[in-house]
This record gives structure tokens, C-alpha cells and sequence, in this order.
């Protein structure tokens, strides 16, 4: 089902809040029924305009945008990490280090009065 048939956002309609499309409730209600403890079964029960077919689509549009933002986390995790390794392992950067803390230290030396 696609986004539009999914999900609606108008500024005359809760002032702008994502709802089910056609309806009035908010798609916010479906996360807190379902954290609360209550089933699927139950919020449709309590919203009979959303149909079965949105809430399913709502769900496994949120469990797509999860699992492609923790993909892309973890890439972008991995990524740092390799480049960190290298630095690390670069000789050329850890004696500029070692100086610039050299530097540093000379410096607290001698803004420390005696």
C-alpha cells in the first residue's frame, strides 16, 4: 500500500498530525495502544475507520525505516571504525601526536607557577 493511501497530513485535520488516511486518529495511537499492551485486534476496535490493511502497512512501513536507518548506522559505524584503526596505525599520525601533547605539556609547564 502506498504512503499516501497509508498515512495523511493536513493542517485542517488535527493541525497537521500524521493520521490514517480518511480518518481522524492519529497514527501515533497505534504505537501507544500497542506499547500499552493492547493487540492489533483491540486498536482496531477502538478505531473502526483505520482499517486492518493500514495498520499492517503503518507497521511494516515504521519496521522498513528502522531496519534501512540501523543499516545505514552500521555502515557509517563500521566506516568510522576502519578509519580510526588506520589512524591509529599510522605512524606519521601518532608522532605528530606524541609532539602536539609534548607541546601541550610544555606549555602547562609553563603557565604553572612554581
Amino acid at each position: 500500500m502506498s504512503a499516501e493511501k497509508l498515512i495523511e497530513r493536513d493542517p485542517e485535520k488535527l493541525g497537521g498530525t500524521p493520521v490514517f488516511a480518511g480518518t481522524r486518529v492519529p497514527i501515533k495511537n497505534l504505537f501507544d495502544c500497542l506499547e500499552g499492551g493492547e493487540s492489533l485486534e483491540e486498536f482496531l476496535d477502538q478505531f473502526p475507520t483505520v482499517t486492518r490493511e493500514q495498520a499492517f502497512g503503518v507497521l511494516e512501513a515504521s519496521q522498513r525505516a528502522l531496519l534501512v536507518e540501523n543499516e545505514t548506522n552500521g555502515k557509517e559505524l563500521n566506516s568510522k571504525l576502519v578509519t580510526m584503526e588506520e589512524t591509529m596505525n599510522d605512524e606519521l599520525f601518532l608522532t605528530d601526536l606524541r609532539e602536539t601533547m609534548e607541546d601541550f605539556r610544555h606549555a602547562d609547564a609553563e603557565e604553572t607557577p612554581a
